[in-house]
């Protein structure tokens, strides 16, 4: 509320929470600077959903999200604004931790980076969705967002099948802070669906070992680049990534073989 863009309409969709969230957006609602919505979803049904149902409810041309944990600058709107020339057809800002004091949240800020550095980037290979602008007519007629990502990679998949097509812009001039805070056990989890939960509609055997390679890579740069910082305790944390992924990746190939195990005994 605080934008200094005018906006047309605020909608808030709730994602099937199970606090006060929705309940204290709708008491805020006649109060609100800009037109207010909440949109209840009966339960919860995942981000790319939630994305989907905000676009299918809007009627302008064009389209900001933010994430629920995302602060923005009160210009975040306007400098998105100010790159969205006519041959642009999305806009990212940067996004920094807020927080950065536990040795989880140090190591989500230096290994979970969402943002491009300083400099305005034509044509990245995709923005994040935790802040972004975009016109409503490209998000559909790429199908929307993803909807069997459910929490992650919506994103990089909605950028992949508009980028050759359409041109995407990232500025750090639009400004936001991410207010999450992680546990070592949260930070793991979050890391693992960053790289594979939503990557492919279903778990298949080859793709889960090439999952576990891709896994493997990433994590032993970044114990190279702990240690080279001489940083040991970022280094124990990034150590700890490997036996989680990879059991986490064969564990979701499980539960989806089993299920269409058991499936097909029934039929």
């Amino acid at each position: 509320m605080a934008q200094t863009y005018e906006i047309a309409e605020v909608l808030i969709v709730d994602d099937g929470s199970t606090d006060q969230t929705a309940a204290v957006a709708e008491a805020y609602i006649p109060n609100a600077r800009y037109p207010m919505r909440v949109i209840r979803q009966p339960e919860n049904l995942g981000l790319a959903i939630a994305r989907n149902t905000a676009v299918r409810e809007t009627s302008t041309e064009f389209i900001a999200a933010l994430d629920s944990d995302v602060l923005p600058d009160q210009k975040w709107l306007e400098m998105l604004v100010a790159e969205m020339e006519d041959d642009v057809s999305g806009v990212g800002g940067e996004l920094l931790e807020m927080y950065q004091t536990s040795l989880p949240d140090k190591w989500r800020a230096i290994h979970m980076v969402q943002h491009r550095g300083p400099d305005i980037i034509r044509r990245p290979p995709f923005l994040w969705g935790c802040n972004t602008l975009f016109r409503k007519r490209v998000i559909e007629e790429a199908g929307l967002y993803k909807e069997y990502c459910k929490t992650n990679a919506e994103d990089v998949k909605l950028c992949e099948t508009i980028r050759d097509k359409h041109i995407l812009i990232y500025t750090p001039h639009a400004k936001c802070k991410h207010l999450r805070r992680d546990t070592p056990a949260s930070l793991r989890k979050n890391f693992w669906k960053w790289y594979y939960y939503g990557c492919f509609e279903t778990p298949h055997f080859k793709k889960t070992i090439a999952s576990n390679i891709r896994h493997f890579r990433r994590i032993f740069g970044l114990i190279g680049n702990d240690v080279a910082d001489r940083d040991l305790k970022l280094a124990m944390m990034s150590f700890s990534m490997l036996t989680y992924t990879f059991m986490m990746d064969w564990l979701d190939w499980w539960r989806f073989f089993k299920q269409n195990r058991c499936c097909a005994v029934a039929e």
